[in-house]
């Protein structure tokens, strides 16, 4: 999952690709971009490829410490608003 709702796609490093951050939607959007992703290989392009090709894409997560300070704080934030609908 991805905090500003973005997916990577496209060209990872010299031959791997990649189509990552489905934000929860891995079977439907993962089935769809895996295959507009084996198109791009193929040499194929259409609006879906060019569109996923020009999203910004994921933020960048913050470095630890911060990182897991701040899951952790918003899992505990979780557990403790969930605990007040008892």
């Amino acid at each position: 999952m991805s905090e500003n709702h973005e997916g990577f796609f496209g060209q990872l490093a010299p031959n791997v690709y990649g189509a990552l951050c489905c934000n929860g939607l891995g079977i439907t959007r993962g089935t769809a971009t895996g295959k507009l992703l084996a198109d791009m290989i193929a040499g194929q392009r259409n609006e879906l490829i060019d569109f996923l090709v020009a999203s910004p894409g994921p933020n960048k997560t913050p470095p630890e410490p911060f990182l897991s300070i701040g899951v952790n704080s918003v899992l505990k934030w979780g557990q403790y608003r969930a605990g007040l609908e008892v």
